[in-house]
C-alpha cells in the first residue's frame, strides 16, 4: 500500500463513475491488462460489495480474472458519497481489489477490522489524507472488535467447505439470509471470534477458512429454523460463484453433466441427443403447417410471373437470414446460402413451371415438387443425405408463405420461457429461436446431424431429436416438461422427484459453465507441468473471433470447403486469399492449420464434375480429388502462400500450416509436398509447416515412414473411427458401436505418437473425441500434444487438463491399451479420482 494506490477528495456523480476511476487506475498501475470496468460492474450485478460504515470493496467477476496481471488495491475517497445499492447504502470509501488468487482475503479481513470502528471509518471516508490512509491500512497491530464469544440458546455446528473460506460472497449470503429473521438474534462463532450473522462485515472478521468448525447459534422466535437453515447452507457450500479461481467443492472437471437418474412422469420418451444441456419449462406445441390447396389459375402466364416474383422475395429473405446468423453462428449461416441455390435450381423451377402450365396454382405446384424431392432424399440409405430433406421442406414452406402472403412469424412465445415440441423443425424455424426465451427443443423425428441440430448446438439450446411419433398430440400445451439430452430423455408431467433432480441438474449445468469460463484464458498445463495446446476447428472467417473469445490458442483445423461449397463457380485465387487474410487478421501470428479441400463423400460441390459413386467415402475425395483437379489444387496452394506473404508484408510472422487430407500412401504425401514447394518457390513465399491428416488406417500403420518427412500429424478421429471399424458412425443402428474408445483405434493413435516422438514431430487430434472429457484424458495420456475442438468446448477441456497429473494420465492410458474392448475402457475411466 502506497500513495500511488489512493485517490482522495474525489467528486463522483454516481457508483459507475467510482468504478470507472478504480478501473482506470488499475490499468495505469499494471494490475490489469485491459479495461476492468465491466468486470467491476458485473460483480455488483451479482452481489453488492457494500461492507459497512460507508465502505465498499468492489472487485471483478471470475470471468474477468484472466485480465489480472498482479494483485493490488485502488482506493477512492468520495467525501460527498454515492448511492451504492437499492437499499439506500451510501459509499464514501471504495477499496477496489484486483486479485487472481486468494491474496485479497487477508486484505479483506484487515480492512473489515479497521472499518468496524465507526469513528475511524468516518475519518477514512471524509477527511483522511493519503498518508493517514496508508498508515491505518498498513497497521499490522489492528485488532478486531468482536462480540464476546458467548453462544446463544439454540446452536449447531457446521463446517466450512468452500475452498476460499468466508469471503465476501458467502458472508453476504449468510447476512442476507439471517436478516430475513427479524425478531431473532443470530450469531456465528469461529473459535473465540464471534460475529453478528446479519452483518457481512462482522462475518468477515472471523477469518474462517476451509475446514474450520463454525458454531451457529440463535435466540428468538425463529431460532431453531434459522440455525438449521444456516448450518445446512454452510455444510453444502456457499461459493457457487467459484470465487477466487477455485473450483466449486462439488464440481469435478473430469465429469460431464450426468443424465437424470430414473426420470419418471406422465410421458417418458427416449431420443437422440442433438445439443447438450438441461431444461425444464412449460411446453409449446408447434403444429405442422397444412399443405396448400390446389386451384386452377385464371391466367397461366401471370401465375408464372407470380412464381418468379416470389422466388426473388424468398431469396431476399434468405440473404437477410444468412446475414443475421453470421453474427451468432457464422458456420451455420451457410445453410441458408445453400437454400438460396435451391431456389435457382433449374431442374426444380422447370418442374414447378410444368405443373403450373398443367393448370395448377404456384403454391401447390412448388410444394408438390419439393415434397417429391424431399421424399427421394429420405429414401436414400445415407443418413447425412436424408438430413438434407429438411432443407427442401424448409424452402418449400418459405415459398408457400410468400406465394400465399402469409406472415413469416412462427407464433412462438416471446415473453414466457418454453420448451419447443415439434414434429420436426426446419433450419429457418430454428434460426430465430436464439432471440426467444426457448429453453430446449424436442422433435418427433430428425437426426443429430440435421441442420436443425447443428443450429441448436451453435445457439447453445439443449435438444433431443427422434423422440418418436405422437409427441405433439399427447403432450399438453403448457404442460411442464423436461429435456435431458444426456439421457437422452424427454419427460412430460414429471413427478416431484424428477422435478427436483432436473432443478439440481440445471444448477449443476450453470455451475459447470461458470467454473469452466472463469479460467478459459489460462494455459492448459497439468498439475505436474505438462502443457497441451488447445486450439479450435473452424469453417469460415466468421468463426475466427470465437477462437480467441473462448480461450483457444489458435486454429488446429480450418475446413476450407466453405470456399468451394458456397460458390456456383470455382473461387479465384484472390477470393481465396481474401478469405484467408480475413482469418489471419484476427489470429495474427497464432497457429492456423489450413486443410486443403476435403471435397467428396458427403461434401460435393455444384461446379465440379464429380461422377456418382457407389461408396463415395471410399472413392474420389480429399487429396485424391485434388490430384484429379490440379488447377484447383494449385490455386488453393497459391492462395495459402499469398496469405503468408501478406502477413510478412505486415511485419507478422506467419503461423500458417498446410495440411493434406485423406493421405493413404507415402507417395501421395510426397506429391502434395512437392507441388506445395514448387508453388512456394515460384512465388518467393515464406516456408510453411506441412503435415498430413491421419484418418486412413494405412497412414497410421506407416507413421514411422511419414514422420521423418512431415512437420506434424493431425488425427481426424471422426473418419479414422469409421475407417478402422468399417462402420458409418452416423448410422442409426451402428452409432453406439462405432465409438472412439475402441482399443484398435487407440493403438493406432499410440503408434502414430510413438513414430512422431522419435523424430521430434507433434501429433494433434482434430475430431470429436478430443472434446470428450474421458477421451481427451486418454489422448493426452497417449502423448497427443494438441487438441483441436469447437471453440465452445475450449473452456471445459482446458480446465480438465489443468486438473490432472500427466504422469497419472500416461499410466492410465497405457493400461487402457491393454484392454480388449470399448466397454472395459469406459469402465476404467468411470473412476477419475486417480487422475487428480
Amino acid at each position: 500500500m502506497s500513495a500511488k494506490n489512493i485517490l482522495t477528495q474525489q467528486a463522483a456523480a454516481d457508483k459507475s463513475a467510482v468504478l470507472k476511476l478504480i478501473a482506470d487506475k488499475m490499468l495505469e498501475l499494471g494490475y490489469v491488462s485491459a479495461d476492468y470496468t465491466e468486470a467491476l460492474v458485473g460483480r455488483e450485478k451479482k452481489v453488492s460489495t457494500y461492507l459497512i460504515n460507508g465502505v465498499a470493496i468492489p472487485h471483478g467477476t471470475v470471468e474477468a480474472k484472466h485480465l489480472v496481471q498482479k494483485t493490488g488495491l485502488v482506493i477512492v475517497q468520495v467525501p460527498k458519497g454515492v448511492l451504492w445499492s437499492d437499499k439506500g447504502e451510501v459509499v464514501k470509501f471504495a477499496v477496489g481489489i484486483a486479485a487472481s488468487g486468494q491474496e485479497h482475503l487477508a486484505i479483506l479481513q484487515k480492512l473489515t477490522t479497521v472499518v468496524m470502528d465507526e469513528a475511524l471509518a468516518k475519518k477514512l471516508c471524509e477527511t483522511a489524507t493519503v498518508d493517514e490512509i496508508v498508515a491505518v491500512l498498513s497497521n499490522k497491530k489492528a485488532a478486531a472488535k468482536t462480540e464476546a464469544a458467548t453462544d446463544l440458546n439454540v446452536k449447531k455446528t457446521a463446517k466450512i467447505v468452500d475452498p476460499s473460506g468466508m469471503h465476501a460472497r458467502p458472508a453476504s449470503i449468510i447476512s442476507e439470509t439471517s436478516a430475513e429473521y427479524k425478531g431473532t438474534d443470530v450469531r456465528l462463532r469461529n473459535g473465540d471470534r464471534m460475529a453478528n450473522a446479519k452483518s457481512m462485515a462482522d462475518l468477515l472478521t472471523m477469518g474462517a477458512v476451509l475446514g474450520d468448525e463454525i458454531v451457529v447459534s440463535a435466540k428468538g422466535p425463529d431460532a431453531e429454523a434459522v440455525v438449521v437453515r444456516l448450518v445446512d447452507m454452510i455444510n453444502a457450500g456457499l461459493d457457487n460463484d467459484a470465487e477466487d479461481g477455485n473450483d466449486n467443492a462439488n464440481y469435478n472437471p473430469l465429469e460431464a453433466l450426468p443424465a437424470i437418474d430414473a426420470p419418471n412422469g406422465r410421458i417418458v420418451k427416449q431420443g437422440s441427443a442433438a445439443s447438450p444441456g438441461i431444461a425444464m419449462a412449460p411446453a409449446y406445441i408447434l403444429k405442422a403447417a397444412e399443405a396448400p390447396t390446389n386451384s386452377k389459375p385464371e391466367n397461366i402466364a401471370a401465375e408464372v410471373t407470380v412464381l418468379e416474383n416470389a422466388i426473388k422475395k424468398a431469396e431476399t429473405q434468405l440473404t437477410e437470414l444468412q446475414q443475421e446468423m453470421e453474427q451468432s453462428a457464422p458456420n451455420e449461416a451457410a445453410i441458408f446460402k445453400a437454400q438460396k441455390q435451391l431456389l435457382g435450381d433449374e431442374t426444380i423451377i422447370d418442374a414447378v413451371v410444368a405443373k403450373i402450365n398443367a393448370g395448377n396454382n404456384a403454391a401447390w405446384s412448388f410444394h408438390t415438387v419439393l415434397e417429391t424431392k424431399a421424399n427421394e432424399l429420405l429414401a436414400v440409405e445415407d443418413e447425412r443425405i436424408k438430413a438434407r430433406a429438411a432443407d427442401m421442406q424448409d424452402v418449400s414452406a418459405r415459398m408457400v408463405r410468400v406465394l400465399l402472403n402469409q406472415p413469416e412469424d412462427s407464433g412462438f412465445p416471446t415473453e414466457d420461457e418454453f420448451i419447443l415440441i415439434a414434429r420436426e423443425l426446419t433450419p429457418s424455424q430454428t434460426a430465430h429461436l436464439g432471440e426467444l426465451p426457448v429453453k430446449a427443443i424436442c422433435t418427433e423425428i430428425g437426426g443429430p446431424n440435421s441442420h436443425m441440430a447443428i443450429l441448436a448446438r451453435a445457439l447453445g439450446i439443449p435438444a433431443i431429436v427422434g423422440a418418436g411419433d405422437g409427441l405433439t398430440s399427447t403432450v399438453n400445451e403448457k404442460e411442464l416438461v423436461v429435456v435431458d439430452p444426456q439421457g437422452p430423455a424427454f419427460v412430460a408431467g414429471p413427478d416431484e422427484a424428477t422435478q427436483k433432480k432436473a432443478t439440481q441438474a440445471i444448477e449443476n449445468w450453470k455451475q459447470i459453465q461458470d467454473v469452466e469460463n472463469a479460467a478459459k484464458h489460462e494455459d492448459a498445463k497439468t498439475t505436474d507441468g505438462h502443457e497441451v495446446d488447445v486450439v479450435c476447428n473452424i469453417a469460415t472467417p466468421g468463426d475466427a473471433p470465437s477462437v480467441l473469445e473462448n480461450g483457444g490458442e489458435g486454429v488446429g483445423l480450418l475446413r476450407t470447403e466453405f470456399l468451394f461449397e458456397a460458390s456456383s463457380v470455382e473461387p479465384t485465387v484472390q477470393e481465396q486469399t481474401d478469405a484467408l487474410i480475413e482469418i489471419v487478421k484476427v489470429l495474427g501470428s497464432r497457429q492456423l492449420v489450413v486443410r486443403t479441400a476435403d471435397i467428396g463423400g458427403d461434401k460435393p460441390v455444384s461446379w465440379l464434375s464429380m461422377p456418382e459413386e457407389d461408396n463415395p467415402f471410399l472413392g474420389i475425395r480429399g487429396i485424391r480429388l485434388s490430384f484429379r483437379n490440379l488447377g484447383m489444387f494449385r490455386n488453393q496452394l497459391e492462395a495459402i502462400y499469398r496469405t503468408a506473404m501478406w502477413q510478412k508484408e505486415q511485419g507478422v510472422e506467419s503461423g500458417i500450416h498446410i495440411m493434406f487430407p485423406m493421405i493413404a500412401k507415402v507417395s501421395e504425401w510426397r506429391q502434395a509436398r512437392d507441388m506445395a514447394e514448387e508453388i512456394r518457390a515460384k512465388l518467393g513465399a515464406p516456408k510453411l509447416k506441412l503435415g498430413i491428416m491421419i484418418e486412413v488406417p494405412s497412414a497410421a500403420i506407416q507413421a514411422d515412414h511419414f514422420a521423418p518427412e512431415v512437420d506434424f500429424f493431425s488425427i481426424g478421429s471422426n473418419d479414422m473411427t469409421q475407417y478402422v471399424l468399417a462402420m458409418d458412425r452416423l448410422h442409426p443402428e451402428l452409432a453406439a458401436e462405432a465409438d472412439s474408445y475402441n482399443p484398435a483405434l487407440l493403438r493406432l493413435i499410440a503408434m502414430t505418437v510413438k513414430a512422431a516422438d522419435k523424430h521430434g514431430k507433434w501429433v494433434g487430434v482434430c475430431g470429436n473425441m478430443a472434446a470428450d472429457p474421458d477421451l481427451a484424458s486418454i489422448l493426452v495420456g497417449l502423448g497427443v500434444k494438441e487438441l483441436s475442438i469447437a471453440a465452445a468446448n475450449v473452456p471445459a477441456v482446458k480446465l480438465l487438463i489443468r486438473s490432472v497429473s500427466f504422469a497419472k494420465l500416461k499410466a492410465k492410458a497405457q493400461k487402457a491399451l491393454t484392454l480388449e474392448n470399448s466397454e472395459d475402457i469406459k469402465e476404467l475411466y468411470k473412476d477419475r479420482s486417480d487422475l487428480m
